[in-house]
């Protein structure tokens, strides 16, 4: 199989920026700012934060609507200043709950109960006017479409009054409009001009979001989602857990078979970097980019991976926590952004394993069928997993909770036995008070299984190209030698996953990287089927930015001579649960089933958060998408093709790219948005395209474009002289005419 290194060699622009590993680009850290080291941090002193014990857990099982603000904060994250041991106060950002508890960082826990909904009035305080962190706006990120693309600065978030976010809730079966997707965003300037488009994404809808919690009980969690800058705010602390509790659970409480009240503990596990002060380091310098391949990246530079050598526990770090000789129930979430944990506990002494087993009892989104004895337990990032721990017979001992699982994940180089090779520990006392509890044989009434055959299979692929600036740019695309988009596709490009209302599908997917990826479906649960070795040829493929034509394109690929190789691999015990994010390793295709059951707009993608910022995600929709409608063969487009109107560039639509509503809609308002009347245009815009390609899908008739037409151009006639150009005016009625004029039936 072509490898990732093969393909660059093969590229002529690339010359030799060969991919090196994290470590080697580590070394420029060096010339760097002084970091402080985390060998001079101390280990197992601070105590874990128990969120329950800090009064940080919201009893929303009642429903009924609370009030969240994201807003800056500083506090203690168990650091030192290494030369006099005073303790360093770090500015991060949280959640607060009106009412309930103050802004921290991981934020509180929501405790929901099923089919009781709840409604969160989601407040942007982050009125600042720098991030924390270097925000690379050469990315495609919340502010690109308002101008501020392809320059390296410091961005000043002033003029659109602080920072954009969206909060998403991660495994929430929840309509499109609450889900948090990446374009939703708005900041803090939206809630006292709640008008100006400057303050809200190009999609935004509402900042009230609605969860109906019509699924099982299972370990939920929030985080912020804002585009190109989602791994930014998330490590800045925008994060907390939301648990779902339904009968089951509570049977299995009241029943005394599974740990609850103090002996139920909620884990977050996250890796950082640190100034000397204790501030927050996110490294973003082009040096470490050209060691890792780039040709003349921008100032700052997003990276390929990121992997901290500090570990946080519930922002603490290396925490201890003091535990009774019981079971105790711990809901884990690795919420870091590139690093997996392959995590196991012993007495410390050695690399053995000989401390108490996890017992897995949930995966992602709900129980298991039975309950799952693991000596290791590996978690990709995005991934949790509900286990229970018995400390009984370890009274008095010291355990450490150990990681082994290398950078990049699984090929990558070792970790710090000392340093990011500790977790945490645990401190056994000598006496309980707790209740027995018996483990259940079955967590479950019937085996979680989507029962449905399936409608469709879909080919899938994850890919690693190559940006203009030589950096990796990881990407999702599609295996359809029948399509125009067969390989690898950007963000922008044509919608390719548009299941109906009810579809079951079986979604393979192919990675022809050398890393494993957390892959994550917004909406759904579902259920992991197997994996298969395979071999395969990659083609390269030129992906062109639908939004700016002009830049030179991403080096993709796409895969072509699949060969599968041996029998497929059934997922593993603990796997057999409803999931999310799912562990999809190099050389191999994984097999998952999917229901899709609300309608609407949604994404899938990485949830390595440095991947998902850099396109490897992309838009799925559920039902008849309005820009659903595209062709099956390239031949379809090199005679159905639309001339460019003037003032645009279409260039893209003439190298076959038609079916994206984002790009006509990106295509007809950028470099008029900032003008007033940019988001009337914009409406008049879609509904053109709209009704234009429903007509293209036999879902309209024809005659309705014209209706909509003689609208359009009775509204844009109507608007005053100083709201749009004449030019801008004629611009796109003449765009309007030509679609309408388009026969592409």
């Amino acid at each position: 199989m072509l490898t990732r290194r093969d393909f660059i060699k093969l590229s002529a622009a690339a010359g030799a920026a060969l991919m090196l590993p994290w470590q080697e680009a580590l070394e420029v850290l060096a010339q760097m700012p002084a970091l402080l080291n985390p060998a001079t941090q101390p280990q197992f002193v601070n105590p874990m934060p128990v969120i329950k014990t800090a009064g940080l857990r919201v009893d929303a099982t009642a429903g009924g609507t609370y009030t969240v603000r994201m807003a800056p904060t500083a506090q203690s994250l168990g650091l030192v200043n290494p030369l006099n041991g005073t303790p360093l106060i770090t500015p991060v950002w949280g959640y607060g709950v009106d009412g309930h508890t103050p802004v921290t960082y991981p934020g509180a826990t929501f405790i929901a109960r099923k089919d009781i909904p709840l409604n969160i009035q989601w407040i942007n305080d982050l009125a600042v006017q720098h991030h924390l962190l270097p925000v690379d706006s050469t990315l495609h990120w919340a502010l690109g479409h308002l101008g501020h693309h392809n320059h390296g600065m410091m961005v000043d978030f002033s003029m659109f009054g602080g920072v954009p976010v969206v909060p998403h809730l991660h495994g929430g079966h929840t309509e499109s409009d609450s889900d948090g997707l990446p374009e939703y965003w708005w900041t803090p300037g939206y809630h006292a001009d709640p008008a100006n488009h400057l303050f809200k994404g190009p999609r935004f809808v509402k900042s009230l979001y609605r969860y109906d919690n019509d699924q099982e009980g299972g370990t939920l969690w929030y985080h912020d989602h804002a585009l190109g800058i989602t791994r930014l705010n998330v490590y800045a602390g925008l994060a907390g857990f939301y648990f779902l509790r339904d009968a089951n659970e509570l049977a299995l409480i009241a029943a005394n078979r599974i740990p609850s009240g103090d002996y139920e503990i909620e884990i977050v596990i996250q890796d950082r970097m640190f100034a000397a002060d204790g501030s927050l380091f996110y490294p973003a310098d082009p040096a470490m980019a050209i060691a890792m391949g780039a040709i003349n990246p921008p100032d700052p530079t997003a990276l390929p991976e990121f992997f901290g050598n500090f570990i946080l526990v519930n922002g603490k770090a290396w925490p201890v926590l003091n535990v009774e000789p019981t079971k105790y129930r711990f809901r884990l979430l690795n919420g870091s952004d590139s690093r997996f944990y392959n995590l196991w506990i012993n007495t410390g002494a050695t690399d053995a394993l000989n401390g108490p087993q996890f017992i897995q009892i949930g995966s992602d989104d709900g129980f298991l069928n039975a309950p799952a004895p693991l000596n290791q337990l590996t978690l990709g990032p995005g991934e949790r997993a509900d286990v229970v721990v018995d400390f009984a017979g370890w009274q008095g001992q010291t355990l450490i909770v150990r990681n082994n699982a290398r950078v990049p994940f699984p090929r990558g180089a070792t970790v710090n036995p000392r340093l990011d090779g500790r977790i945490m520990a645990f401190r056994v006392g000598q006496t309980t008070s707790a209740a027995p509890i018996t483990l259940p044989a079955t967590l479950r009434s019937t085996p979680y299984t989507i029962q449905e055959p399936p409608i469709r299979t879909r080919r899938l692929v994850l890919f690693e190209a190559m940006d203009k600036f030589g950096r990796l740019q990881p990407l999702l695309g599609i295996i359809d030698p029948a399509s125009p988009f067969d390989g690898t596709l950007l963000w922008d490009e044509a919608v390719t996953e548009v299941p109906n209302l009810g579809d079951v599908e079986i979604w393979e997917i192919f990675n022809a990287t050398v890393d494993a990826h957390p892959i994550h479906l917004h909406l759904v649960t579902f259920e992991v089927l197997n994996r298969q070795k395979y071999t395969a040829t990659i083609l390269p493929k030129s992906n062109i930015d639908p939004l700016h034509p002009n830049d030179p394109p991403t080096l993709g690929g796409r895969l072509t001579n699949i060969q599968l190789k041996g029998r497929p691999t059934l997922a593993a015990a603990n796997e057999r649960g409803p999931k999310d994010t799912a562990q999809m390793f190099p050389g191999e295709v994984t097999r998952i089933k999917v229901r899709f059951d609300r309608p609407g707009r949604y994404v899938w993608h990485c949830h390595i958060l440095s991947h998902e910022d850099h396109e490897m995600m992309r838009p799925y929709y559920v039902g008849i998408h309005p820009a659903s409608f595209y062709p099956q063969s390239a031949a379809y487009w090199a005679e159905h093709r639309l001339a460019g109107v003037s003032g645009f560039d279409f260039h893209w639509l003439q190298l076959g790219r038609l079916g994206s509503e984002e790009v006509f809609l990106h295509g007809l308002t950028y470099g008029a948005i900032m003008a007033p009347g940019g988001n009337e245009w914009h409406t008049l815009a879609r509904q053109v395209i709209a009704a234009r390609l429903n007509i293209l899908a036999g879902v309209t008739p024809p005659a309705t474009i014209q209706t909509v037409l003689q609208s359009a151009t009775a509204q844009i006639t109507a608007k005053a002289p100083n709201s749009l150009s004449d030019a801008d005016k004629a611009a796109f009625l003449a765009f309007a005419s030509t679609l309408a004029g388009f026969n592409g039936a």
